[in-house]
């Protein structure tokens, strides 16, 4: 397996880490413990220690909740697919950076269907703002047999390995042009980022939210509902190379799926006492779920 501190960057000066201890030290100094689950926070320092970044803990409980439930299941694998399809191995590994990870649910199946369907190293890096992720991502990840049990930076002797790693997305401590893919779920896209860590060759995968995502769920809460166009503009560094779409209906069976779906959406935000009460009554939902895929590939520099 490839040693992943080859990929990362320190925060701070922008050196290599190396592993000492329980920590990771750049030779400037700048230093980072792992947490007790084996991340390593690496969000930028200050802004009161970042503690308020990200998903809150009762959002990432809900996704846990409900992704564990394989009611999102089709679109980890069609990510997968999709990268065993398009992304270009570097050597003999193929490496991902997942930019907005959260609890890590869809990127560990990812990374281990992708090394299965490629018969290659599998190397995904999860960033994502919020530490309650992170901790609960690097536990699925050790669960999984993807993490070694001391963490990031410990050798690891399987063939395809999951690390996560709270960051900026829009400043990901990773090498310039070390990645084969990038991934973007459901998370703002960071073009200038990606085409920075990406390889010539490389591909970011972009999933987003299809018109009738969760139609029946909108329809509930929201008394005007509106179909919006999610259509992505890239910057100049990427060229589409291919659309994919996804859709399905799945039954929540019970009242807790309901709310932890309702949860870990932005719906939560903003909806009315009358539309929760709505939801709530429910006591299940079928629910359609539509997935959009956009291949870019990474345009060569003349």
């Amino acid at each position: 397996m490839t040693d992943i501190l080859n990929y990362l960057l320190c925060p701070t000066c922008g050196e290599g880490l190396g592993r000492v201890g329980k920590s990771l030290v750049c030779r400037k100094g700048h230093t980072f413990d792992l947490a007790k689950s084996g991340y390593v926070n690496l969000l930028p320092p200050g802004k009161g220690k970042n503690a308020h970044t990200g998903d809150d803990r009762g959002m990432v409980e809900a996704r846990v909740n409900f992704l564990c439930r394989g009611f999102y299941n089709n679109i980890s694998d069609k990510t997968a697919d999709l990268l065993a399809e398009y992304a270009v191995p570097k050597g003999n590994t193929v490496s991902i950076c997942d930019m907005g990870s959260g609890e890590g649910w869809h990127s560990c199946r990812i990374a281990e269907r992708t090394g299965a369907l490629t018969g290659k190293d599998t190397v995904l890096l999860g960033f994502d703002a919020s530490k309650h992720a992170g901790d609960k991502a690097s536990k699925l990840s050790r669960r999984m047999g993807l993490m070694p049990k001391d963490g990031i930076g410990a050798p690891h002797e399987g063939r395809c390995g999951a690390y996560f790693l709270p960051a900026n997305i829009f400043h990901t401590p990773l090498k310039d042009s070390s990645v084969s893919a990038a991934l973007s779920m459901f998370a703002p896209v960071a073009w200038d980022e990606a085409a920075r860590i990406l390889s010539d060759d490389g591909i970011l995968i972009v999933v987003s939210s299809g018109r009738d995502h969760l139609i029946e769920m909108r329809r509930l809460i929201y008394s005007d509902v509106h179909l919006s166009d999610d259509t992505i503009s890239p910057t100049e560094g990427f060229g589409e190379t291919a659309k994919h779409a996804l859709r399905y209906t799945v039954t929540l069976p019970d009242k807790e799926a309901i709310a932890d779906l309702f949860m870990m959406t932005p719906f939560c935000y903003k909806t009315t006492e009358s539309g929760k009460a709505r939801l709530f009554a429910k006591d299940s939902l079928d629910i359609t779920v539509e997935v959009t895929y956009t291949v870019y590939r990474k345009k060569q520099i003349k």
